[in-house]
């Protein structure tokens, strides 16, 4: 039997006045449900193997792995019989990013997780010392957090890169970057109200500007790259998890259950109930 997410929040999980907060979990099996939240999550696995079904998609955990998952992603993770793991789980919001690391990590929209080997002590005590400075305030604490994480996710995105290189691009100047900056947040933010307009203010551009070069770069206009992304979340999302297909449909993004359905048929040959049955 399918089983229907949970939504963890940022007030459920992160304190206001520290943009992050890390937890050190003990999962055994079919512990943790399918869920989805509003927040960053990072995770290091120390000890035990189980698996991280991501988006529909499952991969194997072990000693080592480490993996990020955005507020686009619904996930459900168990350990494997007689393998419970231990596990680093830090949640931060979008505002703890800092502009250059978010640039980096998110000029590629991929799935970042990797297994480490050689660099599993360095990384443990970053996640310790993040440990230590979320429970013994002192001056200078957000910094010290800020600097444990960068350092975290630029070795999860160097071991990322070196099992999946990345395409190189020639330099299209302030314009494509602008355009990159909003495809972060729209890849990320795809299943709030989300406007051309907020998409605009990402990049640093007039509204009809924006959609101009948005077009000419990505090929299609904001709008249907939007419905895509809120289309194909919906699929996988009918493939994982028994929902109703009405809270499929606002989950995914759509204000309308009559539209959603007119568009899924159209992309996927099918209605959506008939996809999920």
């Amino acid at each position: 039997m399918k089983k229907q997410p949970i939504r963890l929040t940022n007030a459920q999980f992160i304190d206001p006045s520290s943009s992050f907060q890390i937890y050190f979990q003990h999962i055994s099996y079919e512990h943790h449900s399918l869920h989805w939240h509003e927040f960053y999550e990072l995770c290091f696995v120390l000890r035990g193997s189980g698996v991280n079904i991501v988006n529909g998609t499952e991969h194997r955990l072990t000693r080592g792995s480490l993996f990020l998952l955005t507020p686009a992603d619904f996930h459900d993770i168990y350990s494997f019989p007689d393998e419970p793991m231990d596990i680093y789980n830090l949640v931060f919001s979008g505002e703890f990013l800092g502009e250059d690391i978010r640039e980096l990590m998110f000029q590629q929209f991929a799935e970042y997780m990797v297994d480490l080997d050689v660099s599993f002590d360095m990384i443990e005590s970053e996640f310790r010392l993040i440990s230590s400075e979320a429970h013994n305030w002192l001056p200078g604490q957000q910094m010290m957090v800020k600097g444990a994480l960068e350092r975290i996710l630029l070795t999860l995105y160097r071991a990322y890169n070196l099992q999946h290189p990345p395409i190189e691009e020639k330099d299209l100047g302030a314009q494509h970057r602008s355009i990159q900056r909003a495809l972060v947040y729209i890849h990320h933010h795809f299943r709030d109200p989300l406007r051309l307009e907020d998409a605009a203010k990402q990049a640093a551009l007039a509204p009809n500007y924006f959609s101009q070069a948005f077009h000419k770069m990505i090929g299609i206009p904001f709008q249907i790259y939007l419905q895509g992304l809120r289309l194909n979340f919906a699929k996988s999302l009918l493939m994982a998890a028994d929902i109703p297909v009405t809270e499929i449909c606002y989950a995914s993004g759509f204000n309308t259950l009559t539209h959603f359905e007119r568009a899924f048929k159209q992309k996927f040959g099918s209605s959506p109930r008939t996809f999920q049955k």
